[in-house]
Parts: C-alpha cells; sequence; structure tokens
C-alpha cells in the first residue's frame, strides 16, 4: 500500500462553561448538551480511476460513458493526474462543503457540493453491542467511523470491506474547462450524484486492488479485500442515478467518474455544543 501519506490527526474537545445562577426559558442548560463533530480534510496526489473498455457506445461532453471501467482493480487505467480536494464539514448537522479540482485528457475539472443527501443503501455498518452484532446506519447524509461496501451491504462490493473516517453523499455541480458538465440522465440541470470517502487504504503504489492473498480484487469476494490501516485515502466519484444494466464497471450507471487523492492530511474538532432548555 502506498505510504505516502501526510496525516495531521488533531483532536480538540474546548470545555463549555456557564454562569451559575436559575435557568430561564431560552437561557443555556448545562445539563442539556449536544456533541458536535467537524472535520477539515485536505488531499493531493491524484489519480484517475477510469478506462474505457473499446469504442465508447455513449459519450456525455466529449467524455467516453460507455463502456468504461472505473475501478480498474488490476492497476489498468490508474493515472496519476494534477488535482486536490477540500472537505469541510460537520458530521452532526450533515452541512458544509466539498471542492476539488483536477485535469486529465479531458480538461480541467471542478467538483463542488454543499447539499448532502443520504444514500439509497444504508450509510455505513458500526459493531453493536457485541462482536456479533451489527448496527446499519440508515439514513444519514454524512456519517464518521463506519464501515462501507465489501460484504456490508453499506453500499455495492466495488471495493472491499473498508473502515470509513468519513463518507458523504448528495448532488454535485460539476464542471469541465469551466462550463458545467450536463447531465442527460435525469436529475435537473448540470448537477451528478456525488459520492466521497475518506478510508482506510485499499490501493497499492501499483494501482491495484488486492485480495488478502494477493489476488486481485472482485466484488465476488467482497471480504475478502486487503487494505492498510496505516494509509489514509479520499475516494471521489460522481455519476447519474441508477439506469438499466450497462457494459460499464459498475454496470448500474451510465456515467461514472472516479478520482483517488492519496496524500491526506485531516483536522478533527469534537466539542460539546451546549443546548436550550425547553418549556
Amino acid at each position: 500500500m502506498t505510504t505516502r501519506l501526510g496525516c495531521l490527526f488533531a483532536l480538540v474537545a474546548p470545555l463549555a462553561a456557564w454562569a451559575p445562577g436559575p435557568a430561564s426559558a431560552g437561557e443555556i442548560n448545562p445539563l442539556h448538551v449536544s456533541s458536535r463533530l467537524t472535520m477539515h480534510i485536505a488531499a493531493s496526489d491524484a489519480h484517475l480511476i477510469r478506462r474505457p473498455l473499446g469504442v465508447p457506445r455513449l459519450e456525455v461532453g466529449g467524455v467516453p460513458a460507455e463502456p468504461v471501467d472505473a475501478f480498474c482493480w488490476d492497476g489498468r487505467g490508474v493515472v496519476a493526474v494534477p488535482g486536490e480536494i477540500l472537505i469541510d464539514v460537520d458530521v452532526t448537522a450533515n452541512t458544509g462543503v466539498i471542492r476539488a479540482r483536477w485535469s486529465d485528457r479531458h480538461g480541467e475539472w471542478t467538483y463542488t457540493q454543499d447539499v448532502f443527501v443520504h444514500p439509497e443503501h444504508p450509510s455505513g455498518i458500526r459493531i453493536g453491542a457485541s462482536a456479533e452484532e451489527r448496527d446499519k446506519l440508515l439514513n444519514d447524509p454524512i456519517v464518521a467511523n463506519a464501515y462501507l461496501h465489501g460484504d456490508t451491504l453499506a453500499g455495492q462490493p466495488v471495493l472491499p470491506t473498508v473502515f470509513a473516517y468519513l463518507a458523504a453523499w448528495g448532488p454535485a455541480l460539476v464542471t469541465l474547462d469551466g462550463e458545467p458538465l450536463a447531465n442527460p440522465f435525469g436529475l435537473p440541470g448540470p448537477l451528478w450524484l456525488g459520492h466521497v470517502m475518506v478510508t482506510e487504504g485499499v490501493r497499492g503504489e501499483d494501482g491495484t486492488v488486492r485480495t488478502v492473498d494477493g489476488g486481485i480484487y472482485s466484488p465476488a469476494r467482497g471480504a475478502e479485500g486487503a487494505h492498510d490501516p496505516d494509509d489514509l485515502e479520499v475516494h471521489l466519484v460522481f455519476h447519474d442515478e441508477r439506469f438499466p444494466r450497462t457494459a460499464n464497471v459498475p454496470p448500474l450507471f451510465s456515467f461514472f467518474y472516479h478520482v483517488l487523492f492519496e496524500s491526506v492530511s485531516i483536522q478533527i474538532s469534537a466539542r460539546d455544543a451546549p443546548g436550550r432548555l425547553v418549556r
């Protein structure tokens, strides 16, 4: 797994202080608090994960849409490109903004997301009250510290079961050479369905995704994927809404774009946000 990692992890938990005295309606109640978690993530060392599989049957804005392999588990089609991503989100409030930019042979791309919507599938899996129990996270647009993909049923098995420090979903505006990339498949205007994850490493320096026995990963081996807990990766994808099966990888989408960022820094702020006394 790649070790080109710049990881800054700062956990800040400031204590709130309240003046003594009786509480009245609308005043801060020191006995009623809610935990707030915000994350600032910056990443670079970008790689395009995308390989056309022959003569295009369909294009969007001059970009091949089908047939395309957008996961390239064997490393073919993984190309280093200039790019960076900045993520500022409040996990508790499901708010924030994600901005990315990169360049490839098609031109200069930007990705902007400031609306977050939960996916159709569970937002992640966590270990429950015992090792044999698993809790599904439902209807969460932004989650932290959960397992996704692989054999979790939280997302397709397009990657091994992977621990996500952060995952987010929602509509995104994508531009190519300064112009919105039109989505002809259903969403209004130029919006695309976006998904961003910050995970432990799943790709090696040769670009491959492998199983624990060293073979090339495939969705049929979702529970056997290798991962590197000492590595961090940021995955960015955007795609259309689900259409009938296509010749693409993954086959449920007519257009799928995938960019990976390998050099990652994370800043986390956790604090208790005072609540309000309700009468």
